[in-house]
């Protein structure tokens, strides 16, 4: 009994230390917004880090500050024009990372709730195919 008591316990203590040991994580970093007024638009800018040797997908962004939160592309047409796309999803290659930046990938806010004034914060929720749900707070600055 005391050994099969001794295996478990170091079972246990094997399952944790690497569970602790595995730091490589999908994270998001440098998040940020445009000021907007209630009833316009606004757009969140950050990075994605994705150390895995497994690839993902973020199929989702959710906010609570604009009645409809899409992930957008903006590029620029044969005529010269910049036009937006909205994105079904956007690939997150494994040990890369894939900005959302101004003139490229961003999380568009459609038609706020609430003013954004720089200075304040707000969470956002990323929901990715195999990392899941990943909240994050975004701070409103000029850009």
């Amino acid at each position: 009994m005391k050994t099969l008591t001794r295996i478990l316990i170091l079972v246990v203590i094997l399952s944790i230390s690497s569970a602790c040991s595995s730091t490589e994580v999908l994270s998001v970093e440098d998040g940020w917004a445009r000021p907007g007024f209630q009833g316009d638009n606004s757009a969140i800018y950050l990075t994605i880090r994705n150390p895995t040797d497994q690839a993902d997908i973020l199929i989702e962004a959710r906010s609570e500050v604009a009645k409809t939160t899409e992930i957008h592309l903006s590029k620029m047409d044969s005529a010269g024009i910049m036009t937006m796309e909205h994105q079904d999803q956007v690939p997150i290659p494994a040990t890369d990372l894939v900005e959302f930046s101004p003139g490229g990938l961003h999380v568009m806010l459609v038609n706020l709730v609430q003013d954004l004034s720089v200075g304040e914060s707000f969470p956002v929720s990323l929901i990715f195919q195999e990392a899941g749900e990943l909240s994050v707070d975004v701070e409103v600055k000029q850009p």
